[in-house]
């Protein structure tokens, strides 16, 4: 061996490959794409060759078929949805997915439903015979919604269910007595809703939300937070779905461990920058556990190891 050859290798140290992935996310301007983003960017500083591309969407519905596609490597799906179409169940009856892992879920979307807070509405059981938006048909929400009205007694055809083109217009001016959304807080629609008239917040729980939650994985007890929107200084218990980031079981173990592990590391610094989303999942051990709805993959679930064993899970 040559003496340049002999100091090259003396002093060569092995990097990790250069990998550019690509996530399905959701609109430009939604929490997915934002939180991914910056999941993406935390990922970046702590391994540089590691590059995401960001591809928005129409959320998880079209995440899945992607996913399913190979066009995208991994993708952000809603915990109820992701189970369904791992189960082959619901809307997915005849299209399962039983290739679906799990890395992480980063926070909880609550079934959120507003209400005027001058209105007549007062219980779920009053919806059963108002003017509602509980999101489009074959929606994410409608489904939820739906969900919670077999709990009530009422099937879609007893329902005054209305898809209105401006929410906050709508309730507001009372043309509906409330509107439901799945979603993450803050979010616009709501803001935009409470500078127009006061509003509230229809909550869920007790024997409801106890039936709703019962042998079901992909929900989970939450609440609308406090003082974020005027008014409401309480925050009102409700149910919530898992924002779970994704891939297929034939994502090679070692690339799922490097993109979770570079994706948490700087888990503080992720939440000094995202203190806006009120919930998201800050620690490691609510981003894993029970609130995935589907087996994790083997390359997140040694990185979530490496953490108990380190005493940090």
């Amino acid at each position: 061996m040559t003496k340049c050859a002999l100091l090259l290798a003396l002093f060569w140290q092995p990097a990790l490959m250069a990998e550019s992935i690509t996530i399905g996310t959701g609109g430009e301007k939604g929490i997915y794409h934002q939180i991914t983003k910056e999941f993406c960017h935390l990922a970046h500083d702590v391994d540089p060759q590691l590059a995401c591309k960001l591809q928005a969407t129409s959320g998880s519905i079209e995440n899945l078929q992607l996913l399913k596609n190979g066009e995208v490597s991994y993708a952000m799906v809603q915990s109820d949805w992701l189970y369904q179409a791992h189960q082959g169940t619901g809307p997915f009856t005849g299209q399962q997915q039983p290739e679906l892992r799990a890395l992480f879920a980063s926070h909880a979307e609550p079934f959120t439903i507003v209400i005027r807070a001058d209105g007549d509405i007062t219980s779920l059981e009053q919806l059963k015979l108002a003017p509602i938006d509980m999101g489009l048909k074959g929606s994410g929400t409608r489904q939820t919604a739906l969900a919670l009205f077999k709990i009530l007694g009422a099937k879609e055809p007893d329902l005054d269910l209305k898809s209105m083109a401006n929410l906050p217009d709508a309730l507001c001016s009372k043309q509906i007595d409330a509107f439901a959304l799945v979603m993450g807080h803050p979010n616009r629609i709501v803001l935009d809703t409470a500078k127009r008239c006061a509003i509230s917040f229809l909550p869920i729980e007790g024997a409801v939300r106890d039936e709703l939650l019962k042998g079901v994985k992909y929900y989970q007890r939450s609440q609308v937070p406090a003082r974020i929107y005027p008014g409401n200084l309480k925050a009102t218990p409700t149910f919530a779905i898992a924002a779970t980031l994704v891939t297929n079981a034939a994502t090679p173990d070692e690339a799922v461990y490097r993109l979770t592990k570079a994706m948490l590391t700087q888990q503080t610094k992720f939440n000094e920058q995202t203190y806006g989303y009120a919930n998201m999942f800050h620690r490691a051990r609510n981003k894993t556990g029970p609130v995935l709805s589907i087996e994790q993959h083997p390359g997140a679930a040694k990185y979530f190891e490496e953490l108990k064993a380190a005493g940090k899970l």
